[in-house]
């Protein structure tokens, strides 16, 4: 079903098989995006090739529904585990933004775009941060997301995050939501703002946690 509300879709089939528990699902930009990112810096037979190993999805037959986040979480591993952190989070920064893109050309619609840039920066970051939180299934899955306003912007939170699930690394690389989360911000709210993960699971953190700030 499409999703019918602001920032539905964020981003938005395949059988794995029926001995094979069903896990939570999530839209498809993360594997769509992330794909023609590369494919546009590293050519198409390195993006087919991780494609399909990791997900089984061609570069021609990318998913047009929810996914099982278990196969976003195997592509953004299998990126991580090809190019190496540090390369990879830029990649999957660059994703998010295309996805932020997608979002506001497809998804979010044109008078809510207008009255957020209307609006006083705060009173439209706390519009878009409702409308994020009230849509967090369609990209959170299994983990789950909330959002706090602070004196200075709002913090993001995920609880078992599905972009670094099971990984180990020595940075934070939550950067698809990173990329996504800032696109938005800036094109809507405030072009100066920043956004940036001070806590991550992958690092040993408690959870994956976001600083907007740069809201004034």
């Amino acid at each position: 079903m499409e999703p019918p509300t602001v920032l539905a879709g964020f981003p938005g089939p395949s059988d794995l098989g029926a001995s094979v528990p069903p896990a939570a699902r999530i839209g498809p930009n993360t594997i769509i995006q992330l794909a023609q990112v590369l494919r546009d810096r590293h050519g198409e037979a390195v993006a087919s090739q991780l494609l399909f190993s990791s997900t089984g999805y061609a570069m021609t037959a990318l998913p047009g529904a929810m996914v099982d986040e278990r196969e976003a979480q195997a592509f953004v591993q299998a990126v991580m585990r090809t190019f190496g952190e540090q390369p990879a989070t830029h990649v999957l920064h660059e994703a998010g933004a295309r996805t932020a893109d997608y979002l506001m050309a497809n998804r979010i619609p044109r008078p809510a775009q207008w009255i957020m840039k209307a609006l006083p920066r705060r009173a439209g970051l706390s519009l878009l941060l409702k409308a994020m939180r009230a849509n967090a299934w369609t990209f959170a899955g299994s983990g789950t997301f909330d959002v706090l306003t602070t004196p200075s912007g709002a913090e993001l939170t995920f609880h078992a995050c599905a972009m670094c699930r099971d990984m180990t690394t020595a940075g934070p690389v939550c950067d698809f939501y990173a990329g996504t989360f800032e696109r938005l911000i800036r094109t809507l709210v405030a072009p100066q703002a920043t956004i940036r993960e001070v806590e991550c699971q992958a690092t040993g953190g408690h959870c994956c946690r976001f600083e907007v700030a740069g809201i004034h």
